[in-house]
């Protein structure tokens, strides 16, 4: 059972099923990656159910906007990571975040428009 205090020597017994704990830093590392509800209550040995509560509880957020959260976190953590890698030096890492991030092509972009071309054949050249 539960209990809470009422003041520093009295405490209320509020009755029902004790709150299951979630360490909430693995939580959080799970998260990181696209990983299912099934998959991070398994890994925490919690029901899908309390693992909604918790993230709820600690973060006023749905499983799929803390996970979204998470991985635009991760994302900006490994950007920064290939930008100072490259910086240093990496050439292939220089290459990769050129083309990933500067949009920078190993091929001239060419357009190509298409115009309606006329021609006209006058009864001179239709007889060729």
């Amino acid at each position: 059972m539960t209990k809470e205090t009422e003041d520093e020597n009295t405490e209320i017994d509020k009755g029902g099923r004790p709150k299951i704990e979630v360490n909430m830093k693995v939580l959080k590392a799970l998260m990181q990656f696209k990983v299912t509800r099934g998959f991070v209550a398994d890994y925490l040995e919690v029901s899908e159910t309390v693992i909604d509560a918790r993230i709820k509880e600690h973060f006023n957020l749905t499983f799929k906007e803390y996970g979204s959260l998470q991985k635009e976190r991760t994302g900006y953590k490994l950007q920064q990571k290939a930008i100072e890698m490259a910086l240093k030096g990496d050439r292939t890492m220089l290459i990769f975040s050129l083309k990933n991030m500067a949009k920078w092509s190993d091929k001239i972009e060419q357009k190509q428009t298409s115009e309606d071309i006329v021609i006209n054949i006058d009864s001179d050249d239709a007889n060729l």
